[in-house]
């Protein structure tokens, strides 16, 4: 062997040592990558909380004639009046909030539109502030609730879902809260309808629908407006209890939990000792418009619930899997290479 030939394989010998350190290397990280891949999805939440900064907070019901009774109407009232109510609930996520939970605070308003003075207009109005999950939206503790002007928030109870449903919401029964009675009711999950989001895709939203059976709001708890005082057939006093009746159909889009639309059919009359009705205080079946619900509906997409890490699992496996091999082809190339090269200056 002469001189020339040993210093020619010394470099070599170096050179393939790199080699190999690059390539085990390369190994390693695809290694690294496809090991990230496959554990993200178990090791990161697949869902959000939901934010506190959301833009459509208010979900309006309208009915274009709601019978509207005397004890809604003032002093001055005598006879039901048939006229336009809206109804609007005011949802919004508050401080102090965790990643996991949040403060809650919910206004409800029902007011009629044909009249200007908006203190005139209203006919009830409540806010209610309780604890909320921000994921499952779920209620959580104990509230606090106004319904009477000039007087401190009294304690109430609210249980089962209002603000919004779970992410990942699931075709079966919910139990949601109804603010007359002030406790939760089975919503039953009744089919799907699909919408044009507005990229023009269509997206399936879930259905369910809460029946509410004739019930004594007085035996609930006591009420400024529970009980009235009206004459029987023989001209004398009587007491007569409020019964809240009806249905109420929820429109959800799955992903995110969040409320697209609602429609409610109720009915809430003044009933005698013998169960007949006696006076009005609302019939209303209202539903939302159209302008709103696709309001509702982008947000809920742009919300979406979702990380998707599943497909950033899937991405980084496939990187490692690009990475690992290309280092292994490399190295088996250059190997491959260079044993040529070496044949070739042998025969020459």
């Amino acid at each position: 062997m002469t001189n020339e030939d040993s210093s020619t394989k010394a470099p070599m010998k170096s050179s393939n040592k790199g080699l190999y350190l690059l390539g085990a290397l390369g190994a390693l990280i695809g290694c690294a990558l496809i090991t990230v891949g496959v554990m993200l999805p178990k090791v990161v939440a697949n869902d959000k909380a939901l934010p506190l900064d959301l833009a459509a907070t208010t979900i309006t019901l309208k009915d274009p004639a709601a019978v509207i009774g005397p004890n809604y109407q003032g002093p001055k009232g005598k006879e039901d009046v048939t006229a336009p109510v809206n109804r609007q609930f005011k949802i919004t996520l508050e401080e102090p909030a965790t990643e996991d939970e949040a403060s809650a605070r919910v206004g409800v308003s029902t007011a009629r539109t044909d009249v200007k003075d908006d203190l005139e207009s209203l006919l009830d109005a409540q806010v209610w502030s309780f604890t909320v999950d921000r994921r499952t939206g779920e209620a959580k503790g104990d509230a606090k609730v106004s319904d009477t002007p000039a007087t401190p928030a009294t304690d109430g109870e609210i249980a089962g879902y209002w603000a919004k449903f779970p992410q990942g919401t699931e075709k079966r029964t919910y139990d949601y809260f109804d603010m007359t009675l002030r406790r939760a009711l089975p919503a039953e999950f009744t089919g799907t309808r699909n919408v044009t989001t507005a990229e023009g895709r269509e997206h399936e939203l879930y259905v369910f629908r809460q029946e509410i059976p004739a019930t004594s709001v007085a035996k609930e708890y006591a009420g400024i407006r529970n009980t009235i005082t009206v004459e029987d057939e023989n001209g004398k006093p009587q007491r007569a209890q409020l019964f809240h009746e009806g249905w109420r159909e929820l429109t959800v889009e799955p992903k995110s939990g969040l409320l697209v639309s609602v429609e409610e059919d109720v009915k809430d009359t003044y009933r005698d000792s013998s169960g007949k009705d006696v006076e009005n205080l609302l019939k209303f079946h209202g539903k939302t418009p159209q302008s709103v619900t696709q309001s509702m509906l982008n947000q809920a997409m742009e919300v979406s619930g979702q990380r998707h890490t599943d497909k950033w699992g899937v991405a980084l496996i496939v990187a490692g899997v690009i990475v690992a091999a290309a280092s292994v082809v490399l190295v088996v190339w250059k190997t491959a290479k260079r044993r040529a090269e070496r044949r070739a200056q042998r025969k020459a």
